[in-house]
């Protein structure tokens, strides 16, 4: 019923609060008009106050039809409160005037003509004011026709519009209380993503700063060094493995940074194919292998299920991350076991590492921007931002991500894909 509701007077995403209060308000008019036409058919039986509200009825259903489908809000606004005069004039002077019950109905009447009208509110008060002074007068110079047979007929006709008039200004300004409080809950929350989006942004111009500006710097260095000094065979060796080892961090770096930064900003598409994991993760392990000779990490698999379903070059940088992550937080001499089996409508993969773990009061931050990446074990430096790549692509493909850890004892990522 709500959404019927909204599709008539218009999605917020299309029409602004104030436009969908005017649309609120034609919709609100043309019921109130039908229901004075069946009370006045049937209750007071009052033919000529019928047939105007059923006119009435009509130029309203045009206006709506203008401000909803035609947008000409304007026509709408000021052909409503030209109509609603109009209207509120004919029915006093049918109704019985100051004995009768549409003296009530100005003050509905003004209440929606003050919401749909965002500017010079006052006039309308003043016009207000001056329309029923001037029938007032009228009546006391020249008189009304009398309706009512007797004081029943008059009492039961005042308290049916009443209540009526009660009851439709209680919907009305209910309706517009919770569109007005459903727009401010809107406006905060796009004030604090646009807050955090700009805390992430700070942070990453932080991060290539620091993160960027330090290696090239270190590079630059190296790089002098080999220019201008005569260095031994064994020093120049050392420092070109130094240099490598910076530009495949930096890479790595630029890597992760360029594939977040187009998933944030373009809106990553996601094509999900079928993945033979063994060829996968041979070429990825052919580029993070280097990282596991040097600190004498060996990398075992046990796969027990080489098929997924997924899109290939988001699960090549997820594995590739974790995969680092593993080596990175590894202990000399230790080893690093990748995973993959079938759990019921799931393929499900594990990196596990028996290196220094994460600390409790770290692991809430794990997948978060607000992570700060701590040193590997052989001092190898990081963002922070690989295992927040991880995450949205996983998101992406409707999977999930989640570790199991213990300090000192290490860590294991699990990812989860649903099924073929």
């Amino acid at each position: 019923m709500l959404k019927f509701w909204e599709r008539l007077r218009g999605p917020s995403a299309e029409f602004p609060l104030e436009k969908r209060i005017l649309n609120s308000g034609g919709l609100f008019s043309m019921c109130t008009l039908l229901i004075f036409v069946l009370y006045d058919s049937y209750v007071v039986v009052i033919p000529e106050l019928a047939i105007v509200s059923f006119i009435a009825f009509l130029l309203q259903l045009f206006l709506y039809y203008q401000s909803r489908f035609k947008r000409n809000f304007a026509i709408a606004r000021y052909g409503f409160t030209f109509l609603s005069y109009i209207f509120l004039v004919v029915n006093y002077y049918y109704g019985a005037g100051i004995d009768g019950p549409l003296l009530f109905s100005f003050f509905l009447s003004l209440i929606v003509i003050i919401f749909i009208h965002h500017k010079h509110r006052y006039i309308y008060l003043l016009l207000h004011i001056l329309v029923i002074c001037s029938l007032l007068y009228f009546e006391y110079r020249y008189g009304v026709p009398k309706v009512y047979g007797n004081k029943s007929e008059r009492f039961l006709d005042i308290a049916c519009i009443i209540a009526i008039m009660l009851s439709l200004t209680y919907i009305l300004v209910g309706g517009v209380i919770r569109s007005y409080n459903k727009e401010r809950r809107l406006a905060r929350e796009r004030a604090e993503a646009l807050q955090l989006l700009h805390q992430e942004n700070n942070r990453l111009f932080s991060i290539i700063s620091h993160d960027l500006r330090t290696p090239l710097n270190s590079i630059q260095g190296y790089l002098e060094l080999l220019r201008n000094h005569s260095l031994k065979e064994m020093d120049k060796s050392m420092l070109e493995g130094q240099l490598l080892e910076l530009t495949n961090g930096t890479s790595e770096f630029l890597g992760n940074l360029l594939a977040w930064s187009k998933s944030q900003l373009e809106g990553t598409k996601v094509n999900l194919v079928t993945i033979d994991f063994n060829t996968l993760l041979d070429g990825v392990l052919s580029s993070v292998c280097p990282l596991a000779t040097k600190k004498q990490v060996q990398i075992k698999k046990e796969i027990l299920t080489d098929q997924l379903f997924a899109d290939l070059e988001m699960t090549r940088i997820v594995l590739r991350n974790l995969l680092t992550n593993a080596i990175k937080y590894s202990k000399t001499d230790s080893e690093v076991t990748i995973k993959s089996w079938q759990d019921k409508k799931n393929f499900i993969l594990s990196v596990q590492d028996f290196g220094v773990g994460i600390a409790k009061d770290k692991q809430a931050f794990i997948f978060k921007h607000q992570a700060q990446s701590i040193p590997g074990t052989a001092n190898e430096l990081g963002v922070g931002l690989g295992l927040v790549l991880c995450a949205d692509f996983i998101a992406l493909q409707n999977g999930k991500i989640w570790f199991e850890s213990e300090l000192g004892k290490g860590t294991t990522f699990f990812v989860s894909f649903p099924a073929i």
